[in-house]
């Protein structure tokens, strides 16, 4: 079990963890690693370097990694995430053109994307998210295409916010209703949400189609495509607990379609000038799908934490409290020959509950 004290040493980014798995995957084939062909940035390296618990979860990672595909002993390992690529003539067709593959880690033929904690399936703006919501529709069926619901959320995406500039912070002119541009894009993501949500629910495959595309980047990049990832690595943040599933599983497909929460919403940042905050904000509508990758669990002793955020301890710590209390009033109920037994132990109670990705 990794100790309450150590998480809270990590400061990690996702791309820190997929630099340790490239470098536990080095060390567990017996190869020296170059950095440069290894796809890790000297700044990235220096940082695991002083993180040794990072680097103890890259290498248990690696090594359940071989351990479910003995094949890839000895292939090269690579994070792939800052490679460049280009996206199809049918995803830059609505516009889109973000490069950023969906494959974080390459070892041998076989592409992996990373997801450790809460995980970002995707957050694009008015194009990649036109685009998504395209190619799930190409992956389900042609009906769908002339469905009522397909129309109205599609109609609903022309209203997102492509790119604007605000005087002042967002949520103030969010708040007065004194911007049109904003006043726009708020309905139209609070539409989105709702009518999306419907659509999700009349139409499976769609919901399944679009978690698909999500996760893999096929109609992005190309299914075949280096940048298209295949497989979700999926792992706590100590290295303790590793799945692998396939972007092709339907099942897989349908049970994060159905756990994933659908955000819609401004994006912003602060405009500079010869690098200088001129006190603006540029802002454009993002669609993001937000899944919890592992779980959410805390041991009564304090030992084991997934998630640091002190008012989810304190609440998760009361309930189970609760529950255990509610546990040994129904033991004293059974009789007085249970409490007399009962009163020479010293009870360990535990709860865990996984939400496993």
């Amino acid at each position: 079990m990794q100790s309450f004290k150590n998480y809270l040493t990590e400061a990690l980014k996702a791309e820190d963890y997929e630099a340790a798995i490239v470098i536990g995957w080095h060390e567990l084939n017996g190869k020296e690693i170059d950095l440069n062909a290894a796809g890790i940035s000297k700044s990235v390296y220096d940082t695991l370097q002083k993180t040794p618990a990072a680097l103890d979860a890259g290498r248990k990672i690696a090594e359940k990694v071989l351990a479910a595909y003995p094949k890839l002993k000895g292939k090269k390992a690579e994070q792939f995430g800052r490679a460049s690529t280009k996206v199809t003539a049918f995803w830059s067709s609505y516009g889109a053109s973000n490069p950023t593959p969906k494959t974080d880690i390459l070892i041998g033929d076989m592409r992996f994307s990373l997801k450790i904690g809460i995980a970002q399936l995707m957050s694009g703006g008015k194009d990649e998210s036109t685009a998504t919501f395209y190619a799930a529709m190409k992956n389900t069926s042609k009906e769908l295409e002339s469905s009522p619901q397909f129309k109205k959320v599609g109609q609903i995406l022309e209203d997102f916010v492509q790119a604007s500039l605000a005087p002042t912070q967002l949520r103030p002119l969010i708040k007065s209703g004194e911007n049109e541009v904003v006043n726009k894009g708020e309905k139209a993501h609070k539409e989105a949400m709702a009518e999306m949500g419907k659509l999700f629910e009349e139409n499976k495959q769609f919901k399944i189609a679009f978690a698909r595309e999500a996760m893999s980047g096929f109609e992005k990049f190309g299914e075949s495509n280096l940048a298209a990832a295949e497989f979700m690595l999926v792992a706590t943040a100590d290295g303790s607990s590793v799945a692998i599933h396939s972007v092709y599983d339907d099942a897989y497909c349908e049970k994060i379609a159905d756990r994933m929460k659908l955000q819609a919403r401004f994006k912003t940042s602060s405009r500079k000038i010869k690098g200088k905050k001129t006190g603006e904000y540029n802002f454009w509508s993002v669609i993001s799908l937000i899944v919890n990758a592992m779980q959410e669990s805390i041991d009564l002793d304090g030992e084991y934490l997934q998630e640091i955020n002190l008012k989810q301890i304190a609440t998760k710590i009361s309930a189970k409290v609760s529950v255990a209390w509610s546990r040994i009033k129904g033991f004293l109920k059974q009789g007085v020959m249970k409490v007399l037994s009962f009163m020479g132990v010293t009870p360990d109670i535990s709860i865990n509950k996984r939400v496993k990705f």
